[in-house]
């Protein structure tokens, strides 16, 4: 039984290809449908079961809506947001650099975070605008906050699906060059390299940026089987352990020889190893322990507004915690 409380939902169970399934789910929509999730066959009562479970939990922190049925070609550039968190350098305490992480102000639904948009974004094409409105304001802020005397360097995520055409790379090195930044301060994080359409552009374009100063990271390493040949295929010089196998540590003796595994192959690349995903003393000394460069989490700070930065800095200073970002040589 699911019990009291539930409204009508629908679960659309087939062999349903990538091509078809976003038509098919706003169609239903349309009609009048809850579509709350797509499974494959076979599926069983207790996988729906689960599903709507999860469902029903995440909606007590946001509400399910019909943001799937909406019809966008862009998010409107004023209901885009972009927070902040900070990425720490373990040996020594240095707050290196900022991750642009942008949240959507959707009129009716509120704030809302890029789980719950950026695979529809990805779907109607709106991911292409998203990422361009996103990385534009992370490069003014980095500019910004080097004129205030911070010299910090700002990640932004790359959907794998941007990864379409060589004049992405100049387009980028344009953006830079006009906004009067630093290549060496942009690191692009890219995320399921496996989805992009053309592997060998993005693979050609990622290489000219990285030729031109611009930093690469591996988001969610550590998950799935084919990290590997993504790292000796892609021009990578940063690598994201997935805060899933951070949330191991250090009590999973299994989740320990994996970090330590994968710190090992970042070292033996030459690139840097991040963690994100934090929360505890103890995942920040395991991660210390097997020479991971990077920490970023809820034990360091949450994401905040861009104006908040330069307080929160000021703050850890003062506390002995963290130090402010140092001038790149």
């Amino acid at each position: 039984m699911l019990g009291a409380g539930w409204r009508p939902r629908t679960v659309l169970v087939g062999a349903i290809n990538a091509a078809d399934r976003d038509i098919i789910r706003r169609s239903a929509i349309r009609a009048g449908l809850d579509v709350v999730r797509i499974l494959a066959k076979p599926s069983f009562f207790s996988t729906v079961t689960l599903t709507l479970s999860a469902l029903g939990a995440r909606e007590k922190q946001v509400p399910n809506n019909d943001l799937a049925g909406r019809e966008f070609d862009a998010i409107p550039g004023d209901e885009i947001e972009v927070q902040y968190q900070p990425i720490v350098s373990i040996p020594d305490r240095v707050v290196s650099r900022m991750e642009a992480l942008v949240r959507w102000r959707h009129p009716e639904h509120g704030l809302i975070g890029p789980d719950q948009f950026i695979g529809l974004a990805e779907q109607s094409g709106a991911i292409v605008p998203l990422t361009w409105e996103v990385l534009t304001r992370a490069v003014e802020q980095q500019v910004a906050w080097r004129k205030e005397g911070l010299p910090l360097a700002v990640s932004v995520n790359i959907s794998a699906l941007v990864l379409t055409s060589l004049q992405t790379a100049e387009d980028i090195r344009a953006l830079l060059d006009a906004r009067g930044m630093d290549p060496r301060s942009l690191i692009l994080e890219i995320t399921e390299t496996e989805r992009a359409p053309y592997p060998a552009v993005a693979r050609s374009l990622l290489t000219r940026l990285r030729e031109a100063g611009v930093g690469i990271s591996m988001d969610d390493y550590g998950v799935g089987y084919s990290d590997l040949g993504r790292l000796q295929y892609y021009p990578f010089s940063d690598l994201k352990m997935d805060r899933g196998l951070v949330a191991r540590l250090p009590n999973d003796q299994e989740g320990r020889d994996i970090a330590s595994m994968l710190a090992s192959i970042a070292a033996r690349e030459d690139v840097s190893l991040t963690g994100e995903g934090i929360e505890t003393q103890e995942q920040w000394d395991a991660l210390e322990a097997i020479g991971c460069d990077f920490a970023q989490g809820f034990l360091i700070a949450r994401p905040m507004p861009a104006h908040e930065v330069p307080v929160w800095i000021a703050s850890m200073a003062k506390a002995g915690r963290f130090w402010p970002p140092r001038a790149a040589p």
